[in-house]
Parts: structure tokens; C-alpha cells; sequence
């Protein structure tokens, strides 16, 4: 009987704080909640809605979620992408407010072999990288990719000029590669202490 009423209960104040939970499992769950709440960090909005438990004019909700951790999450550019993913495409919605394009396609960079992500979002740390290219899909005049990677551990990595350095890697060489953005020498060789 305990449990049943601290379940009542809880549910009861989740309503109350504008929070509705929806789905089934918690990784590809969605949660909705007043746009009056802040929007918790590592959540993504993927969708704007209305609901007359929430405060303030229509739409006033919006439906927030975890990105996954592999494959790829359609975000509505209203969020911030979270720390760690990057934007590999742009889209439209009309699930997401404003005009088209409104939307990020993100995803967590392959921890082995390389990724290509748009130039609208940042290099995480401990990438680097190693070409620029071109994509329909990403905003922007071409070039509007990034091709990045984890350097190697042993031996050297070849990165263009503009890459960051990551922690505990030092240049110990310069080159020239088509592949890299800028004037000859455009690379940088990087090795781990």
C-alpha cells in the first residue's frame, strides 16, 4: 500500500513540475515538459507541442529526449547539441518550431576510423582533423565538412593545420595534403608522449 501512494504521489508532482513520460524504455523514451522548465542538460528537443497543464500561450510544450549513443538523433536546432556529439546534417520538421531548415542531425563520432561532420559544429576533444570536404547535407558554401578521427596512440597521425592538438600529443612535422584546407604546408604529423 506504501509503494502505491509514493507512486501516486510521485506522479502527482511530476505533473505538477509540467512533466509527462512517454515510451517505454528510458534510452529511446520521450519526455514532455513545459517550456517554462529549463531543458535538462544532455537532453535534446525533438518536438514543440501544447498542453493546457502547462502555463502560457500555445505551443508550450516541448518533447525532449536523450540522443543515442550510436547511430543518429534528429534534433530541433531550438537545443543545444550536447557535449560530445556532432551535427552531421540539417533538415526540416514541422514537428520543430521556426522556419526550414529546423532541425540537427547528430551523432556520437566513431571512436575508430573517421567521421565526416558538418563545420557548424565544433571538433569534440580528443579528435582531430585529417580533411575537408563537401555535403549536401550540412548548411553552409562547400567546403562545409570536417572528416575527423581519435588520433593514433602509437606511431603518427597526419592532421591538417587547422585541427587542434589534443592533449598529450606533440608536432613533430609538417606536410602538404589536397585533402586539407590552406596553402602548402598544410599538415601537421602529431605523436603521444
Amino acid at each position: 500500500m506504501f509503494r502505491r501512494i509514493t507512486a501516486v504521489l510521485a506522479t502527482l508532482l511530476m505533473a505538477a513540475a509540467g512533466l509527462v513520460l512517454t515510451g517505454s524504455s528510458a534510452h529511446a523514451s520521450t519526455t514532455t515538459i513545459c517550456k517554462s522548465s529549463p531543458i535538462p542538460s544532455g537532453y535534446v528537443v525533438v518536438g514543440e507541442g501544447s498542453s493546457t497543464s502547462c502555463p502560457y500561450s500555445f505551443p508550450n510544450t516541448w518533447t525532449i529526449r536523450m540522443p543515442y549513443t550510436s547511430g543518429t538523433t534528429t534534433m530541433c536546432k531550438v537545443s543545444s547539441v550536447p557535449s560530445g556529439y556532432v551535427v552531421v546534417g540539417e533538415g526540416s520538421s514541422t514537428s520543430c518550431p521556426y522556419s526550414f531548415p529546423n532541425t540537427w542531425t547528430i551523432r556520437k563520432p566513431y571512436t575508430s576510423g573517421t567521421t565526416t561532420m558538418c563545420k557548424v559544429s565544433s571538433v569534440p576533444s580528443g579528435y582531430v582533423v585529417v580533411g575537408e570536404g563537401s555535403s549536401t547535407s550540412c548548411p553552409y558554401s562547400f567546403p562545409n565538412t570536417w572528416t575527423i578521427r581519435k588520433p593514433y596512440t602509437s606511431g603518427t597521425t597526419t592532421i591538417c593545420s587547422v585541427s587542434p592538438v589534443p592533449s598529450g600529443y606533440v608536432v613533430v612535422g609538417q606536410g602538404s595534403s589536397t585533402s586539407c584546407p590552406g596553402s602548402f604546408p598544410n599538415t601537421k604529423t602529431i605523436r603521444a608522449l
